[in-house]
C-alpha cells in the first residue's frame, strides 16, 4: 500500500504500475533469451578452442542494447502520454519522443557497455568454480539468466520511465508550477533509505519539481535516477506524486 497522502494518486499510480510491470514482464523475457545466446555462444566457442582462447572478445551485448532501445521507447511513448493527460498537458510528438528515449539509453553507453564487464565476471565465475571442461560447458549452456534479466527490465526500464516522466512534467511546468513528492510501495520489501523518503517528502513537504530528493545521501530528481548508486536503484519500485 502506498503512503496515505498520496491516497489521491494511488488509482493512477496503480495503473502505472501495471502496465509497467506488463513492459517489464515482456522485457525481461527476451533480455534472457539474449542472454542464454550468449552463454551458449561461449560454450561452443570454448569448447572449439579451449577455456583460454579469449572467450571475453564475444561479448559486445550490442543485441541486448537494441532490445532495450525498443523498451525505452515503448516505455517513453507511454509515460509521456499518460502523465501529459494526467496533469494537463500536451503528448510529445511520436518521432521527437522517440529520439528522445533514444538519447536516454545512449547516454547510459556514454562510457561504454555497462553490461558487458557483468556478463564477463559470471561467466568466469562459471569457468572458476567448474569441476572439469564438461561442467564448464553444462553449466554455461543451463545457465540461470532469468533473475539478471529481470533485474536488467526493472532498472533500465525504471530509468526509462523515470526520464520520461521528466520530460513530460518539465513541459508542464512551463506554464505553471509543479512540486513532487516520494510515493514508495510499503511492504517489506521496500528499502529503508525509500521508506525514510516515503516518509519525509510527503504531500505536504513536496519539492520544486527541479529540486533533489536526498535519499541515503545520496542525490536523486527522481526514483530510478542512474546518477545514484545501485543500492537505490535496481528493483527499485518507487513512484513520484505530483502538485500543480
Amino acid at each position: 500500500m502506498y503512503l496515505k497522502e498520496g491516497l489521491g494518486d494511488i488509482p493512477f499510480l496503480l495503473n502505472t504500475e501495471r502496465q509497467m510491470q506488463r513492459y517489464i514482464e515482456e522485457y525481461a523475457l527476451e533480455v534472457e533469451m539474449q542472454l542464454d545466446e550468449t552463454y551458449n555462444d561461449v560454450a561452443l566457442f570454448l569448447a572449439l578452442n579451449g577455456l583460454d582462447s579469449g572467450w571475453d572478445l564475444l561479448i559486445n551485448n550490442n543485441d541486448l542494447k537494441e532490445l532495450l532501445q525498443d523498451g525505452y521507447v515503448d516505455v517513453g511513448l507511454y509515460t509521456d502520454n499518460r502523465y501529459s493527460n494526467k496533469y494537463g498537458g500536451v503528448s510529445t510528438d511520436n518521432l521527437i519522443m522517440t529520439s528522445f528515449m533514444i538519447s536516454v539509453l545512449l547516454s547510459r553507453f556514454t562510457i561504454g557497455n555497462p553490461f558487458v564487464k557483468a556478463t564477463i565476471d559470471q561467466v568466469s565465475t562459471v569457468i572458476r568454480n567448474g569441476t572439469s571442461d564438461e561442467d564448464i560447458f553444462n553449466k554455461l549452456k543451463n545457465h540461470n539468466n532469468r533473475p539478471r534479466a529481470r533485474v536488467i527490465s526493472t532498472t533500465e526500464l525504471g530509468f526509462a520511465q523515470g526520464s520520461a516522466e521528466l520530460y513530460a512534467m518539465r513541459k508542464i511546468a512551463e506554464k505553471k508550477p509543479v512540486a513532487k513528492y516520494w510515493v514508495g510501495v510499503l511492504d517489506d520489501r521496500i528499502r529503508d533509505s525509500h521508506f525514510e523518503a516515503t516518509s519525509f517528502y510527503t504531500r505536504s513537504n513536496a519539492i520544486p519539481l527541479e529540486d533533489s530528493f536526498s535519499v541515503n545521501g545520496s542525490l536523486m530528481k527522481h526514483p530510478h535516477d542512474i546518477n545514484a548508486p545501485a543500492k537505490e536503484i535496481v528493483n527499485c519500485r518507487c513512484y513520484l506524486g505530483y502538485l500543480l
